[in-house]
């Protein structure tokens, strides 16, 4: 303790002695100077927090799929680090003249220094990028890709002198002019253009961010139409790095910020404080919202099925001799986390189905899903064909569908239709992209295009014309309604008492209305920050009297989808006597309930985590890492006893129990014991089985899959390494399923 009394009087007395013997002029620079030296920092460690701390949010974004998104980075980063350059070299050309403070000392006023810090800020972005990408390219296009961005960066930066030399104020004429007459209009109130002109001129370093703010706009327009979203297949579209558009909006946001509190700051004006007044009120004025497009339903619709009839279509598939096999029923729950649990269900479901048979999947009468579970759900539900089933060469485009890289669309819609909206220009999207309003809707596009049909985007209405032939199990993408914390149900089919159980279903929310697959998966799995919370368009006048509700990813309520699957059971189960006319309704004798869970088991530890130095981290983001570690063991636990549950409650409906319940949870396997201690060594000592380990595991062998919407081709294909290691697991899950599915239920 007073070896840390003493290192903490030490770190008061440099903070103190640095405040008294540094003169006021630096601290006063450091205040003006504090938009580029965040962007600047933020240049810097972005690469550092992407390998270190935030790892998992981080990583994939500099793991680049070949060497045109290597180029496109290096030139991103560097026209990035040159903004910053710009905004430090005005700050710190004209701080004396507006603000009344000295010169500071040692700034050089040659221009060799812009070009050499836009290249620092650059570097830490390049060499993470080259390094990063060795997972999924090889060293030749590595380092083309490395030639050709260090090459485009010096296009870059020769284009911009030659420009500059172009438009310079000497050889135009009238242009000098006419910006100092701009310059001292905007300032007659003030600074009487203070910083800005010197003796009738406008200074170089203003023109040359002129000139570079130019360019930047070209790059932005030219980006903006060649990689706008669209439902193209893989091979038609440009993809390009989500980490390009970071750069991007570093970009934009130095010289607009900085630019703004340079001009602001001489009348002690809060840049943050008015932007976020001004921005509010534009909400306000332009209703601003984020939305999902509302489809008018087919009018030849008949009235629906029951949830039992709808089942005896699915169960009529089957076409095996055993005397139950059309009174068998599966029950799939497909958790959600991201793509990882899109890619885990996608693999789990299709692998099933080769393990167990055609007769497996004919028998699922039920997926109810959420969030990244929902989007593995569909791409698995769009190759069914009438005969119930997907066929097993359409595996491999079930599971790239599902763990398809969608990080690039957002990053679009980040910085073309959602940055207009907070920078007090909300009517552009409307104007310029009304197709791809902001990132959600990108992501849809996104997801179209590994749909079967991309140029035809399946509907709700689609889903439930296969529903009512028995084609597909009736599917359900569980939301959660943000205004009242109801669940949504995004399904073909109508729930019944859902007042009571605290839930809508897409069509008693919005009767009359259809919706795209890829928008009901969308709602589901509204990943923080990755899509936003959006609600029914209602805007254009053709839709009216809507439900106004905010719909939020599913995980909020049920991240298992466990509870909506327990009701449908429950109604199936229900004794409902057949009335006069209507479908006969099937008599189940076997339940079959999979969880599909796509993160590992908790398992208790032998002793306690060794402590580490995380107070301060605990004090502040420990509640959240609290509310994520206990959503395994709630959601296993609260499953695991609504199952029995729901057993004894029928064992006691049916006097002794005519109804066999079985429940299965499939968990992402866990690391051993032996990989972890292998994960600890030196890098050198790894060998490439245990370096594949680390795509979802620290050095600690805690699971840590990536939150990004991206993964890359070594965490796909631990995907599948994990599914073969739990095949093999001798009386392991499977095992035991296939016991009961081949010998004891005879569903062969």
């Amino acid at each position: 303790m007073v070896q840390k009394i003493i290192l903490w009087l030490g770190l008061v007395g440099v903070v103190v002695t640095a405040w008294l013997l540094l003169p006021s002029a630096v601290w006063q620079y450091v205040f003006f100077l504090r938009i580029p030296l965040l962007m600047g920092l933020l240049l810097i460690f972005l690469p550092v927090l992407a390998t270190t701390a935030l790892k998992s949010m981080l990583k994939n974004l500099f793991v680049l799929r070949n060497a045109r998104q290597i180029a496109l980075t290096i030139l991103g980063a560097t026209v990035a680090g040159t903004a910053v350059t710009f905004v430090v070299a005005i700050i710190l050309g004209g701080a004396q003249a507006r603000f009344g403070v000295p010169e500071l000392p040692g700034v050089s006023s040659s221009k060799v220094w812009y070009y050499v810090l836009a290249i620092t800020l650059a570097l830490p972005t390049t060499l993470t990028v080259f390094k990063l990408s060795q997972e999924e390219i090889d060293n030749k296009k590595r380092w083309s890709g490395l030639s050709f961005g260090i090459l485009f960066g010096l296009i870059f930066l020769f284009l911009f002198k030659r420009v500059r030399d172009f438009l310079s104020v000497n050889k135009v004429p009238g242009l000098n002019e006419g910006l100092v007459k701009a310059i001292s209009f905007l300032t007659q109130n003030s600074s009487k253009g203070a910083g800005y002109v010197d003796n009738g001129t406008l200074k170089d370093i203003h023109f040359d961010a002129l000139v570079f703010f130019i360019i930047l706009f070209a790059i932005y327009v030219i980006a903006f139409n060649l990689f706008m979203p669209s439902s193209l297949p893989d091979k038609k579209r440009q993809e390009p790095p989500a980490l390009l558009y970071v750069m991007l909006l570093i970009s934009v946001s130095v010289l607009l910020l900085g630019s703004l509190t340079f001009f602001f700051d001489y009348s002690r004006i809060s840049v943050l404080f008015f932007w976020v007044l001004i921005a509010i009120a534009c909400y306000r004025l332009f209703k601003v919202d984020h939305y999902f497009t509302l489809k008018d339903a087919p009018e030849q619709l008949e009235e629906q099925k029951n949830l039992t009839a709808l089942l005896q279509k699915r169960l009529d598939k089957q076409d095996l001799e055993e005397p139950l096999a059309k009174q068998t029923v599966v029950v799939v729950c497909a958790s959600g986390g991201g793509i990882q649990a899109a890619g885990w269900t996608a693999q789990v479901l299709t692998g099933l189905q080769e393990e167990l048979g055609e007769s497996f999947t004919k028998a699922i009468g039920l997926i109810s899903s959420v969030s990244g579970g929902s989007v593995g759900a569909m791409y698995y539900l769009d190759r069914f064909t009438d005969k119930g089933f997907p066929p097993a060469s359409e595996s491999k485009e079930i599971f790239e569908g599902a763990t398809a890289n969608s990080l690039d669309a957002v990053g679009w819609g980040l910085v073309y239709p959602d940055l207009w909206r907070v920078i007090f220009l909300p009517f552009l999207p409307d104007i310029l992209t009304p197709k791809v309003r902001d990132r959600g809707i990108a992501i849809e596009k996104d997801w179209q295009g590994h749909m079967k049909t991309p140029e035809r985007p399946k509907t709700l209405a689609d889903w439930r014309g296969e529903v009512e032939k028995g084609n597909i199990p009736l599917p359900v993408l569980n939301a959660t309604l943000v205004d009242n914390g109801w669940r949504l149900l995004v399904t073909p089919a109508k729930f019944p008492n859902n007042s009571k159980k605290k839930f809508f279903d897409f069509n008693s929310l919005y009767p009359g209305k259809d919706i795209d697959v890829v928008t009901g998966a969308r709602l589901s799995a509204t990943f923080p920050y990755i899509s936003p919370i959006c609600r029914a368009d209602d805007r254009n006048g053709k839709v009216r009297n809507i439900a106004n509700y905010h719909v939020a990813d599913g995980g909020y309520f049920d991240n298992s989808g466990f509870v909506t699957a327990l009701e449908w059971l429950e109604e199936l189960l229900r004794e409902k006597p057949t009335q006069k006319g209507e479908e006969t309704t099937p008599e189940i004798k076997r339940i079959l309930i999979l969880q599909i869970n796509p993160f590992p088991e908790s398992k208790p530890k032998d002793k306690p985590k060794k402590e580490k130095k995380r107070g301060l981290f605990m004090a502040t983001i420990g509640p959240l890492i609290g509310l994520f570690e206990v959503r395994e063991p709630i959601l296993t636990s609260r499953n695991l006893t609504e199952v029995e549950l729901l057993q004894e409650w029928e064992n006691a409906r049916q006097n002794g129990g005519k109804v066999e319940i079985e429940y299965f949870p499939i968990f992402f396997p866990s690391i051993t014991e032996e990989v972890k201690l292998g994960l600890k060594t030196a890098e050198q000592e790894v060998t490439p089985e245990l370096k594949a380990k680390q795509s979802f595991y620290s050095a600690e062998g805690e699971y840590e899959p990536p939150l990004s919407w991206k993964l890359t081709k070594r965490e796909k294909e631990e995907i599948r390494k994990g599914w073969n290691k739990i095949v093999t697991v001798k009386e392991g899950t499977i095992e035991k399923l296939k016991n009961l599915w081949l010998d004891q239920w005879n569903m062969k």
